[in-house]
């Protein structure tokens, strides 16, 4: 599957938030969390990620690939993914388009048919503030009842930060943004599994917004 520049950040992006997932939840289980990980062993995860994190999506024989597969209510093959998410941004596009005409979002299929829902200035997070715009969340409850009703897709949400602060500072709100969304989307019922939240305190993109990359689930 050849996937574009843009693609392709976007789909390292989220292999990074699929592992740390995961790894999150693995070390959960044995009463830890990603937290009670060492730096040495954050950084053996991060620097893997993308390769093992996009396995566990597209092989169907990794065992995390199961617990994805199983969330989302089953996977799809090559041949009928760009179809299927042809369908999935019609959906979104009549779903949101009250949300789309009023210039509160922007909605575009990416090279590697995932689906891309970009905060505006007008909803984005107001400076130094991690507290999801009201004029967000129609748009988080849609999405949410569309990867519900057709499955076979993970949610992806990215944080962004602002233009001022350090590194460190611009990371940690740009990764309390992404799981501000991503807990609403967990309001909604949407699997825990299928939604990560992943902060980029180097983003071009200094405006406060989010983004939500709706990715199809494929089994290789």
């Amino acid at each position: 599957m050849k996937i574009g520049s843009k693609g392709s950040a976007y789909m390292k992006m989220v292999a990074v938030a699929v592992l740390i997932a995961f790894a999150g939840a693995g070390c959960a289980s044995n009463g830890g969390g990603l937290s009670t990980m060492t730096d040495t062993t954050k950084g053996g995860i991060l620097g893997g990620a993308t390769g093992a994190a996009i396995g566990a999506i597209i092989d169907a024989g990794n065992p995390w690939a199961g617990a994805l597969i199983g969330a989302a209510g089953g996977a799809l093959t090559g041949a009928i993914v760009g179809h299927f998410m042809d369908e999935r941004k019609k959906d979104l596009e009549k779903a949101l388009a009250p949300q789309i005409n009023a210039g509160l979002i922007t909605v575009e299929i990416l090279k590697d048919k995932a689906l891309l829902v970009t905060m505006t200035g007008v909803t984005a997070f107001a400076p130094g503030s991690s507290v999801v715009n009201q004029g967000f969340i129609p748009t988080v409850q849609t999405i949410g009842n569309v990867v519900k009703t057709y499955g076979k897709t993970t949610i992806a949400v990215i944080g962004h930060p602002d233009a001022t602060g350090t590194i460190a500072e611009r990371q940690t709100l740009s990764n309390q943004r992404a799981e501000a969304v991503r807990s609403m989307f967990l309001l909604t019922g949407v699997s825990p599994v299928l939604v990560t939240a992943s902060g980029n305190a180097n983003s071009k993109y200094l405006d406060g917004r989010v983004e939500v990359v709706i990715h199809p689930l494929i089994s290789g």
